[in-house]
């Protein structure tokens, strides 16, 4: 059996020990070379180690620990009670009740605080678990920080895994495969994550998610995000663009910058300041941008879309309006109002019942159902339903319905006009079409 050394509410100088240490309600000085006690030390209520501390172990039954010094042991273990360390910490194992705070810095394997962990210097470990705060000072180097409460790192943090039941804040940089926050994360430099999972509030300096960013609430990000794929409850803001997969938004998104997709998927609304380029769009209510807009696949827009540049895609459905310096679709251009500079060019192109369309229509096939107002017409089968009025129409067959009326017609293969409309200046078969604007 180990022998027992005893401080009993005394204070007492000792530096080396064979056996193990028993301290209630004590101060042992190790001030002048440090203490290294074989055995274990077990403390019992508040005590108190002045210098560096060596041991196989440490053990409190209840009580607060404070050592003016470090510590170096297989494991900690206090129970009931806080340990203040002003120097550093090594062991395999730490687990603290109550408080756990150190100066210098952290190195173990396990750690394990119930409410609060102070690190005001570097910490290193395999598994972090707290169940109240976390708040570092410098770089935290943790494969898997589980959290309960609050964590606020103002250093570097490189890790694997990160669970927070409240709010994370990162002041530093962040490198991490997974963070899961229950409530609100910010990150104050760039990122470089895989995956982030929270249930309210994001905000972002910028940097990379590689996979995911899923969102209950609002991601805000103020610089250039590189993402897999974003997926939020309700609004989206990227202040400096961005690029990327897919972005699923059920309220609103608003994009200052160029940003690169590969789909969008809004409930609400979507505002770009700058260009965008992906494969496909699909809004339920409007579309704003200030630049080009461009997809590759579908385009569809429940409400309006006003765009201060070209619009471009493979086919282009609109419920509302469509305004554009330039509109080309290589399939098929559907609305009920279409306002441009430049024109529209689609392989066929249809405009709704009391449609309004401004700037030249060119296509295949150009249908205006009725009561549509339109400029001048560039296509090869063109129908004009019932009251539609129209500018210039040149097409190889037109097909014109009652009451309906036009400035002028040129075809080359078949005119159908209805007894009660109109050609103002009068029709004209031709062997060529005169070509369209684009």
């Amino acid at each position: 059996m180990a022998n027992e050394y005893r401080v009993n509410r005394e204070t007492v100088k000792l530096s080396r020990l064979d056996g193990d240490l028993y301290v209630e309600r004590g101060i042992v000085d190790a001030s002048e070379s440090g203490l290294v006690v074989s055995g274990v030390i077990r403390c019992d209520g508040d005590c108190e180690f002045t210098g560096d501390i060596e041991a196989q172990s440490i053990v409190s039954r209840k009580g607060d620990v404070q050592v003016m010094g470090s510590v170096k042991a297989e494991s900690i273990d206090i129970k009931n009670g806080s340990l203040w360390v002003k120097d550093s910490i090594r062991a395999d194992r730490v687990r603290v009740t109550k408080r756990l705070e150190f100066g210098a810095s952290m190195d173990a394997d396990t750690i394990k605080v119930g409410s609060r962990l102070v690190a005001l210097g570097d910490c290193r470990a395999s598994r972090i678990t707290v169940g109240g705060t976390f708040k570092a000072e410098r770089l935290v180097n943790v494969d898997h920080i589980d959290v309960g409460g609050s964590l606020r790192i103002e250093g570097e943090t490189i890790s694997r895994i990160i669970d927070v039941g409240g709010t994370f804040n990162a002041m530093g940089p962040l490198t991490a495969e997974e963070v899961d926050v229950g409530g609100t994360f910010k990150a104050e430099a760039p990122v470089q994550l895989v995956s982030i999972k929270v249930g309210g509030t994001v905000s972002l300096e910028g940097g990379k998610v590689e996979k995911v960013i899923d969102v209950g609430g609002t991601l805000n990000v103020e610089e250039h995000i590189e993402f897999g794929e974003i997926d939020v409850g309700g609004t989206v803001r990227l202040r400096n663009g961005g690029s990327g997969g897919t972005i699923d938004v059920g309220g609103t998104l608003k994009i200052q910058g160029d940003i690169q997709f590969k789909t969008i998927d809004v409930g609400g609304t979507v505002k770009i300041d700058g260009m965008a380029t992906g494969e496909s769009l699909s809004v339920g209510g409007s579309l704003k941008t200030i630049g080009d807009f461009s997809v590759s696949g579908r385009l569809k827009v429940g409400g309006k879309i006003v765009v201060e540049g070209d619009l471009k895609a493979q086919n282009i459905r609109v419920g509302g309006r469509i305004r554009a310096h330039r509109v080309e679709a290589e399939q098929f251009i559907e609305t009920s109002d279409l306002r441009t500079r430049h024109g529209a060019k689609a392989t066929r192109i249809e405009i709704n019942r009391r449609g309004h369309v401004e700037g030249p229509l060119i296509g295949e096939i150009i249908i205006l159902k009725d009561r549509v107002d339109a400029e001048d017409i560039y296509g090869d089968r063109v129908q004009i339903r019932s009251r539609c009025k129209v500018g210039n129409v040149y097409a190889n067959r037109i097909h014109m319905d009652a009451r309906s009326s036009a400035d002028s017609i040129t075809y080359t293969d078949e005119l159908r006009v209805d007894s009660k409309a109109s050609v103002r200046i009068g029709s004209q078969k031709s062997e060529k079409l005169p070509e369209p604007p684009f």
